[in-house]
């Protein structure tokens, strides 16, 4: 066990991530992998396998040194060297930045990456990813939460092991909604378009984020809808935003406006919402919410495939997941993490948005479209609400 990390950064991760310039950050494609990284350079072994291993920001623990206190207690164990770096900021970027090496066959110089679930298809569909050998990820086999089994886009898991998740629902300002609508929390949609909280009310420009919570509550079977349903909800938002209900549709500013006491409600992610502190809620619509995972993937290429197996191994163990949790404030996806967590810090221990129950799980779905045209319509159909 590493000692006691210092406290989180009070920043959501997927919050940072959204609209992101990506000019602001220049994605290597080959040989060195930037200046965010880290493979413990005092102690590098000039002789070991060394994996790269590209993330997003702000999704591992940090010590004071600024340097990745698991990923090299991980080093040490498997007697490897990790080249870590935090070079992903967008999903559609890096896949663009990385795919023409991908289509000539050639290695993008990585050995592991992380891909949110709503960006899975494109690596699996045109063959850019790497089937796992389990026999190198007993801890995986063992761990892995079942409700993280069965997603649409990869339903045994061959192909991608989460590493973090979270729900999307509803946050909210605490006092703000006490005097607005005289309750201590916001559970429902039906609540969220209250006329009471007219202008006060924030959406996400993500689409997998927004447009699903309206499906759901307007009867729609998220894994199972119809153009007519996502056409019907894709109006409802546009009238919500013609009425002057919706005050704006936005990217990262949503939390800072909530905290700032601009808005009293937003759709948002509680691993953010935890962040923000007691003044805050969030809770997951009664009509259904939503859950996203961040998952690792080996692309094509690799060639350390075996050792980036046991990498990801590695961050199964309950212990080492915990500490994870503890940094980054997001579902942890590893059984017996929870356990671990109530050593490091109680409080986090209890929060049911970072160790959910199974009855929560029950309560939230992946929201995936596999039809790449109708995907790709779809969002132009959203950008058209956005003004793009």
């Amino acid at each position: 066990m590493t000692d006691p990390l210092p406290p989180r950064p009070q920043l959501g991760r997927r919050n940072l991530l959204k609209n992101v310039a990506i000019s602001s950050l220049a994605i290597p494609v080959v040989g060195s992998l930037g200046s965010c990284s880290t493979s413990s350079d005092s102690e590098t072994n000039s002789q070991a396998v060394t994996v790269n291993w590209s993330n997003f920001t702000l999704y591992m623990p940090v010590d004071e040194q600024s340097a990745f206190p698991l990923v090299e207690s991980c080093e040490k164990d498997l007697g490897i060297n990790i080249s870590y770096t935090e070079d992903i900021d967008d999903n559609a970027a890096f896949f663009s930045k990385v795919k023409p090496l991908l289509d000539k066959g050639d290695s993008i110089g990585r050995d592991l990456i992380v891909v949110t679930d709503d960006f899975v298809m494109p690596w699996i569909r045109n063959g850019f990813v790497e089937q796992f050998d389990k026999t190198n990820m007993p801890n995986v086999v063992n761990n892995l939460i079942p409700s993280y089994l069965g997603a649409a886009y990869d339903p045994e898991r061959k192909f991608t092991v989460p590493w973090q998740s979270g729900f999307t629902g509803i946050g909210f300002n605490k006092q703000k909604i006490k005097d607005l609508l005289g309750v201590d929390q916001i559970s429902s949609m039906d609540q969220f378009f209250d006329p009471r909280l007219k202008g006060q009310i924030l959406m996400s420009s993500e689409m997998a984020d927004s447009i699903p919570l309206v499906m759901a509550w307007l009867g729609a079977d998220l894994n199972n809808f119809t153009d007519e349903e996502f056409v019907k909800a894709l109006e409802y938002v546009k009238s919500q935003i013609d009425s002057g209900q919706i005050q704006q549709i936005v990217g990262n500013e949503s939390a800072l406006a909530l905290e700032n006491g601009d808005v009293a409600a937003i759709v948002g992610y509680a691993g953010d919402l935890w962040q923000l502190g007691g003044d805050f809620g969030f809770e997951v619509p009664e009509s259904g919410g939503l859950v996203f995972a961040d998952n690792l993937l080996i692309p094509s290429g690799s060639e350390n495939k075996e050792f980036a197996e046991k990498v990801v191994d590695y961050f199964y163990q309950p212990a080492i997941a915990a500490e994870v949790a503890q940094y980054v404030g997001y579902v942890s996806p590893v059984v017996g993490a929870q356990e671990e967590a109530k050593k490091l810090d109680p409080e986090l221990a209890q929060n049911r948005w970072v160790f959910p129950s199974e009855e929560q799980f029950k309560m939230v779905k992946f929201f995936i479209i596999m039809d790449a045209a109708k995907d790709s319509l779809y969002r132009q159909e959203w950008q058209k609400i956005l003004g793009n």
